[in-house]
Formats: structure tokens, sequence, C-alpha cells
């Protein structure tokens, strides 16, 4: 399947933030197979929450307290269900422990890990094949949301 690689150089920091806050909520929302574990259940939403919250504040990333930095590494040492690592990756991805904004790249690889946590998690087989994205609704879903969503802010298809 292809993906986006439209200009999000052109895109602020603060849309491009609001980006990945958004497809991250998305695919919450929309998961056809929701986290089963409470505990990490309710760490991705608080953590949404949180991202939600930085961005009322005006912030490009969330700020990376001491306990925050210490959920997600306790989280990522949970995550043991198929795609809930690169939700937790994607999660973190979005505070400002590596740098003061989100950038075009790691704004892509969160919507390539959103996407990763919906195929890993539905494609019935333990190695996923082309042939199963290319015949999923949900995945065509997955990349219409998240194409319509950038083009939303860039205006390029």
């Amino acid at each position: 399947m292809s993906r986006f690689e439209g200009p999000l150089e052109d895109v602020s920091a603060r849309d491009r933030f609001r980006i990945a806050v958004d497809a991250l909520g998305w695919s919450m929302a929309t998961t056809e197979r929701p986290i089963e574990d409470a505990d990490l259940a309710a760490f991705v939403d608080r953590t949404l929450a949180t991202l939600r919250a930085a961005l009322q504040q005006g912030r490009t990333l969330a700020e990376a307290t001491p306990a925050v930095l210490s959920e997600l590494t306790v989280q990522q040492n949970r995550a043991e269900a198929p795609g809930t690592m690169g939700i937790v990756l994607a999660l973190g991805l979005c505070f400002d422990e590596l740098d003061t904004v989100l950038t075009p790249s790691r704004t892509l690889e969160v919507l390539g890990q959103c996407y990763e946590f919906e195929l890993v998690r539905i494609c019935p087989d333990p190695i996923v094949t082309r042939a199963f994205e290319e015949r999923s609704p949900r995945m065509r879903e997955i990349l219409d949301y998240q194409q319509a969503l950038l083009t939303s802010y860039t205006g390029e298809l």
C-alpha cells in the first residue's frame, strides 16, 4: 500500500503535532480490536488526554516529565499484544524528550505505527502479506483517513 509522502516540511510544528494526536485518537477510537490489557488501555487513554491538553496549551509536543518517561518505559515493557508496542512508541514520539518539535519524519512514523497497530491485530496470519493489506477494507479505511488528514493540512493529494 502506498504511504503519504507529501510536503510536511511546509506544515507548522503545532499542526504536525495535531496530525499525530488526531491520528492516534482516531486509531484508538475506531480500532476493530481494542487493547485487551486494561492497564495498557488506561495508559493510552491518559496519554492521549495529556497530548490533547498540550495541544490546547499551544505546545508543539507534550512535556516529557520524569514521571511520563518512567511510565512510557513501564508500558513498553508490558506491551506484549500484537501492535501495542507500536502504539506506545508512537505516543512516546509526541513528547519533547527527543526534540522540541515533531519533525515531518516523526509525524509520518506516528501514522505508520497507527497503521501497523491495526494491521498486525486484524491479520489472521502471523506473517502479514501485501495481498491481505490490499484486500482489507479496514486497512484502506486507515490509509484514506490518514491521507485526508494530511491533505487537510497540506492541500496536496
